[in-house]
This record gives structure tokens, sequence and C-alpha cells, in this order.
């Protein structure tokens, strides 16, 4: 199978900008939390406070490579592009 890694990293830009709600270029906690919360609420879902916690740090744990506590543009999309083109 083919992949077009420009239209994929295109496409993680776009997710990473939809996360970024301050336009910071990174990706912090609270905006993952805000993004957690919004989805819960659109599936009609009662968020759990610690659960969500828990998923955001492991997520910020997953991507930060450099362990500043935020995830930039490249340690998402590296991230990703590991199971995007493989």
């Amino acid at each position: 199978m083919s992949c077009d890694k420009a239209q994929v990293q295109k496409e993680i830009k776009a997710c990473f900008d939809l996360v970024d709600k301050d336009k910071s270029g990174f990706i912090e906690s609270g905006e993952v939390e805000q993004v957690l919360l919004q989805y819960y609420q659109q599936k009609g879902k009662k968020a759990d406070p610690a659960k969500i916690k828990s998923e955001v740090a492991a997520f910020v744990k997953d991507l930060d490579s450099d362990n500043d506590n935020k995830v930039s543009l490249k340690e998402f999309t590296d991230f990703v592009m590991q199971f995007a083109c493989s």
C-alpha cells in the first residue's frame, strides 16, 4: 500500500491545529483535556475527570520526547507517522 507522506503530514498538521487552541505551536495538557471533555459531551457521556487527567498525562508522556511537558508539531508528527505510513 502506498502512502502519500505529504498529504498525511498536512492532515496531521490540521489535527494538531484543532487541539492547539491557543495557537502557541504546542499541545498542552489543558488543551487535550478540553478536547476530551468536548468529545464526551458530544457523545452524551459523563466525563470522569480523574480518568481524563490520566489519559492526558499518558498522551503527553508518550509524545513529549524532549520532556518539556508539551507536545510540539514535530513530536506529534513523528509519533503519528509511525503508524500512518508503516
